[in-house]
């Protein structure tokens, strides 16, 4: 320094020797060298540069894009100013950028997009601004991304949720604003998230509950709102919670207790300055803190407890509480869970009517009842399922009759009714259920004559598994489709209907065995115009007789009888085919009968 000064403030002749230094310095680094505050780096060979905290002044230099070797790059804690060159998009091979506190100004430059085998980016601490470039999201390599305490602004972009591996995102203390993207919840490797200080809005999604692996959520100081989505309990690595400072509103989920968090220390958990209404969970009394509840009278139930459960109307879409010993009745809440696709409470010993706020959940696809001790009547809110797919009510003791508004649930496949109580006759309305597969509405009280029209539905009529009627109450004359398949039907009340019936058939009628194929038992049916002597004798495959099952006089009218798959000794006989026989008078008739393992 003491020879500098000499040399500027001495004759003309130190003057013009300070310059040709000067030309000589700036000419020290050869053309395959690049020079970097008064080093010199070769393009070739120079993979790493670490100037942490030299004191080094100015811009970075435009030239250090050609350092297309470079690995590491290290200029962190100095005073460079000036944006991030454009070039900096050159440097494939790095992995490394740390470019943290300094003074840089302008925005990110969107060739950092180039950098794909980035591993750690550091540029907090400077005076960025601009918005962060959704280039950002080609960095599918990076596992630590540093932005904080800078003036960025805009949206946080959603080509963020690309960065799979990332492990550690800070962007506090920016001017962000906008809504958290659900696609955060991609990022399933992340340890922590810095999100706090900005100015961000809207709902905390409900992806967010992917973020299994985090231990640090940081959401405080925003201007976020709406509820806390149930699916936070799925973050079960959670240490550090802090929500405080923001508008969240509504009830906080009801399982929230369940998470491993520590939730009287005050350090961990901070929830407090929100809008959170009672009642509040347990685990959180003692830190819930300063809540605004002025709006609380308006925001509508999002949690119901259904047999001492919690349940979330946003993200209950299956509730399978088959067999679980269940009592007392349906709760009408139920039909808040609009969300639901499959209600399983079947094998249990629930009582009373179905609700008819069970007509609320339209996007139900599978609603099973079935083995209970239900009552009363089928609600006509059932018409307003009109997702349901399948619909199984049996072995029950629900009375009434079916409502009209079957015919509304026009994509019902599987329709099973049978084993209650039900009256009336078949609603019209049932033959607008094209897709029917399965129709089982046997054991019932059902009466009346069954509309012509019903054998327009799209079952195979031909296979009695698809099917079931019998032992119900219909009249006669039954439609071409079922004449075969009726089975046993109480005809006492039918009046002059069957009259008419004994006027218009006067012939012997052998109706199919059904069910069948069958096991253990089989109900075959048939039809006596007059008094007669009846002959019934069951043959195995080869002729043999099995069994003489009934050899008598009987009266006219509809008769029925059920073979328990045993032989004349009483004893069970094998699987296979067997062919049932009834002989009277002139009139023989002979019906096969499949009996399974």
């Amino acid at each position: 320094m003491i020879l500098l000064r000499k040399m500027m403030f001495g004759s003309k002749s130190n003057y013009l020797f300070l310059f040709f230094f000067g030309f000589l310095i700036g000419q020290d680094c050869d053309e395959d060298e690049v020079e970097l505050w008064s080093d010199c780096y070769s393009i070739d060979s120079t993979t790493h540069i670490d100037l942490t905290a030299q004191n080094i002044y100015g811009e970075i230099p435009p030239t250090i894009g050609d350092l297309i070797n470079l690995v590491y790059l290290d200029l962190a804690a100095n005073n460079l100013s000036g944006s991030i060159p454009d070039e900096i998009g050159n440097l494939l091979n790095l992995n490394y950028l740390y470019l943290q506190n300094n003074e840089l100004s302008g925005s990110i430059p969107t060739t950092i997009g180039n950098l794909t085998n980035l591993i750690g980016l550091k540029l907090y601490g400077n005076q960025l601004n601009g918005t962060i470039p959704s280039e950002i999201g080609n960095l599918t390599s990076l596992a630590y991304l540093s932005l904080f305490m800078n003036e960025l602004s805009g949206q946080i972009p959603p080509e963020i949720g690309n960065l799979s591996d990332l492990e550690h995102l800070y962007l506090y203390d920016n001017a962000l604003s906008g809504p958290i993207p659900t696609e955060l919840g991609d990022l399933t490797h992340l340890s922590q998230l810095y999100l706090n200080q900005n100015q961000l809005t809207g709902s905390l999604p409900s992806e967010i509950g992917n973020l299994i692996n985090l231990t640090h959520l940081y959401l405080y100081d925003n201007q976020l709102t709406g509820l806390i989505p149930s699916s936070i309990i799925r973050m079960t690595s959670l240490n550090y919670f802090w929500i405080y400072e923001n508008q969240f509103a509504g009830e906080l989920p009801c399982n929230i207790c369940e998470m491993d968090l520590d939730w009287d220390n005050t350090t961990l958990v901070k929830i407090s300055e929100n809008q959170f209404c009672p009642p509040y969970p347990d685990c959180i009394m003692d830190n819930i803190d300063s809540q605004d509840t002025s709006n609380c009278a308006s925001i509508p139930q999002r949690q119901f407890d259904l047999w001492g459960d919690c349940y979330m109307i946003e993200n209950t879409d299956s509730l399978n509480l088959g067999n679980m010993g269940l009592t007392g009745n349906i709760s009408p809440e139920i039909g808040n869970l609009i969300n639901l696709e499959y209600l399983f409470l079947h094998g249990n010993e629930l009582t009373g009517e179905i609700p008819e706020e069970i007509g609320n959940l339209v996007n139900l696809k599978y609603l099973y009842l079935y083995d209970n001790e239900l009552t009363g009547q089928i609600p006509s809110s059932i018409g307003g399922l009109s997702s349901l797919t399948q619909l199984f009510l049996y072995g029950n003791n629900i009375s009434g009759t079916i409502p009209n508004s079957i015919g509304e649930l026009t994509g019902l496949k599987k329709l099973f009714l049978y084993d209650n109580q039900l009256t009336g006759e078949l609603p019209v309305e049932m033959n607008d259920l094209l897709d029917l597969e399965y129709v089982y509405i046997n054991d019932n009280q059902l009466s009346g004559n069954i509309d012509v029209n019903f054998c327009d539905l799209n079952l195979d009529w031909s296979n009695s598994l698809y099917f079931n009627i019998s032992n119900n109450q219909f009249c006669s004359p039954y439609p071409i489709c079922l004449d075969n398949y009726m089975g046993y039907q109480d005809t006492m009340s039918c009046g002059n209907i069957l009259s008419t019936l004994e006027q218009d058939i006067n012939t012997y009628k052998v109706f199919n065995a059904y069910p069948n194929p069958f096991n253990p038992i089989t109900t075959l049916s048939y039809y006596l115009p007059n008094s007669a002597q009846v002959s019934i004798i069951i043959y195995d495959i080869h002729g043999r007789v099995i069994n003489n099952f009934f050899n008598g006089f009987q009266e006219s009218g509809h008769r029925s009888i059920t073979w328990y798959a045993k032989n004349d000794l009483g004893r069970p006989v094998s699987a296979g085919i067997y062919f049932l026989t009834i002989v009277t008078g002139d009139f023989t008739d002979t019906k096969k009968m499949v009996l399974l393992k």
